[in-house]
Parts: structure tokens; C-alpha cells; sequence
């Protein structure tokens, strides 16, 4: 008698799994001998440096003739031999080693080769599997419940994931207006305590246009970040404008009184821009909880459900 569908299911997911950890045992066989490799070098060196001090003392020279003299020169050459072999020992511990991963690998490699087509098997065996669970008229019910859910759930994960991708544009926006608006608070003081001239003045406003830029960016994004959020019945009420910032009458009427007006408005500027930031962040970090949340519920449905099509008996 064939095999029924179930059981052929069975030993496909059997040699599926022996295919997954025979693929992950290669792959990590492969980084111990990689690094095997490596120390092998290191203790090849090790050897050579080791043999060569035993190879000084055993040639004549003054050194040894000092050694003798002294009767230290067999006690040296003892020990330089000692470290000699224990080098060499580490050596051939560590080849052997390394024999025996490229072993294991090779017996990874067979059971890969043995079960090469055990995951197409499965696939192929699962959609059978389905197919036949769809058309009795009980474990169809159940199956339609299941992808019900699964597709809702799946779409909570995607408006999350959008929702959060527009949220981090919008801070890589953020985050370079605030770099900008320090530059510019900073030749801004240069220019309230120092006296900087035209020079940091514009320097000082180079830095505002960049900011002005980065904050338009910005702007154009929270647009698309509200949108996401919408969908998920959800509010954010933020718009960043530093229009207002003086540009020329710092330039044709520089003064204490200007600089001060313009420095202040910078202020306000890197202060409205932070809170937005602060804003903007912790709504993100909420949605990529909820995210990571939410997919980890999908991951949930889709492994209950591939578990009860394997467990089903079909008629």
C-alpha cells in the first residue's frame, strides 16, 4: 500500500529539518576552521621563533661559549626546548583539529547532498496538503479562519512598518536641521562676543539655509508620517517653520541689537526643532515596538498554521 499524504508529509519534514541543521552545522564548522586557520598561522610563527632560539644555542659562538663558561648554557638550551615542543605540540593540536572540522564538514556536505530536494518535497507536499484540507468541508472552515486572521494581522504589519519607516525619514531630517542650528548658535555667540563681522555672519547664516533646508525636508515627510499614522487611528500634531529668522538686517544693519534679535530666534529655532525631534522619536520607538509586536503575532499564526496542516489527516 502507498504511503498516505500525511505520512509522505511527515518524512519530507523530517529530511527538511535534517537539511536545515546539516546546512547550519556547515555553516558554522566553516567559521571554527576560518579562525582555526588563523591560529594555526599564529602557532606556525610561534614554532619558528621558538626553534630558532634552540638552534642559537646549539651553533658555537662567543654566546655559548659565555653559557658554557658559566654552566648555563644546557639549562637554556633545556628550556628553549621545552617551549620548543610545547609549541609545536599546540601546533599538531590544532591540525588535528582542523582535520577534524574539514571531517565534519565533508559529512555535512553528504547529508546536504542526500536532502538537497527535501525542502522543494515539502513545499510541494504542503500545497497538496492544503488543497486536500480546502475541499472537506471541516477543516475548511478551520483553514479559512486561520488566513482570515493571518491577512488582517499581515496588514497590521505592514501599516506599522510604513508608519514607522516615515518616522525615521522624518528624524534623518531632524537630526542634520539640529546639527546645522548648533553651527549656527555657535559663530552666532562669536558674533555676540567677539565681534566676528561679515565673515562668521555668513558662515552663521550658511548654516540656517542648510537648517531651513533639512527642516522643509522634514516637513515634506511628516506630511507622509501623519498620513501612516492616520491609518492607524493615530495623531501627531507638529509643523516646524524657521522662516522668520533675520537675514537682511543682520547683514547691512550689524549690531549688538541684531545679532541678539537673530540669536534668539535661532534659539527658539533649535528649541522648537528638538521638541519636534523628542516628539517624533518617541512616537517611533512606539511604533517599532508595536511593530516588532505585531510581526512576532504573525510569525505565531503562520507557525500554527503550517503545524496544523502537517497534523491534519486527509481522507
Amino acid at each position: 500500500m502507498a504511503d498516505s499524504l500525511f505520512d509522505r508529509l511527515t518524512d519530507a519534514k523530517e529530511r527538511k529539518y535534517e537539511l536545515e541543521k546539516a546546512q547550519r552545522r556547515q555553516q558554522q564548522y566553516r567559521s571554527r576552521l576560518n579562525e582555526l586557520e588563523r591560529q594555526i598561522i599564529r602557532l606556525e610563527l610561534d614554532l619558528e621563533t621558538e626553534q630558532a632560539d634552540v638552534d642559537k644555542l646549539t651553533r658555537m659562538s662567543l654566546t655559548n661559549l659565555f653559557h658554557t663558561i658559566l654552566r648555563s648554557k644546557d639549562e637554556q638550551l633545556e628550556l628553549e626546548r621545552q617551549q620548543a615542543l610545547a609549541a609545536a605540540l599546540k601546533l599538531q593540536e590544532a591540525q588535528q583539529e582542523r582535520d577534524k572540522l574539514k571531517e565534519e564538514i565533508f559529512q555535512a556536505g553528504v547529508i546536504i547532498t542526500d536532502n538537497i530536494q527535501a525542502e522543494q518535497d515539502y513545499k510541494k507536499l504542503m500545497d497538496e496538503q492544503e488543497l486536500a484540507l480546502k475541499n472537506q468541508p471541516d477543516t475548511a472552515a478551520v483553514l479559512t479562519v486561520m488566513e482570515n486572521e493571518i491577512a488582517d494581522q499581515t496588514v497590521v504589519v505592514r501599516e506599522l512598518n510604513e508608519a514607522f519607516t516615515a518616522g525615521r525619514r522624518v528624524l534623518a531630517s531632524l537630526e542634520p536641521a539640529i546639527e546645522s542650528l548648533d553651527k549656527a548658535i555657535n559663530w552666532g555667540n562669536w558674533d555676540l562676543w567677539a565681534n566676528g563681522g561679515m565673515v562668521s555672519t555668513h558662515i552663521k547664516h550658511g548654516h540656517i539655509d542648510d537648517a531651513k533646508q533639512s527642516i522643509a525636508t522634514a516637513n515634506h515627510h511628516l506630511k507622509s508620517f501623519k498620513d501612516e499614522l492616520a491609518d492607524l487611528k493615530q495623531n501627531l500634531n507638529i509643523h516646524i517653520d524657521i522662516s522668520s529668522l533675520l537675514k537682511f538686517g543682520d547683514y547691512w544693519f550689524d549690531g549688538l541689537i541684531t545679532d541678539w534679535i537673530v540669536q534668539k530666534r535661532i534659539n527658539e529655532a533649535q528649541d522648537r526643532t528638538s521638541e519636534a525631534t523628542r516628539q517624533v522619536r518617541t512616537v517611533v520607538k512606539t511604533l517599532q515596538a508595536e511593530y516588532t509586536s505585531a510581526e512576532s503575532i504573525l510569525n505565531g499564526m503562520k507557525t500554527k498554521r503550517t503545524a496544523w496542516l502537517e497534523q491534519q489527516q486527509t481522507i
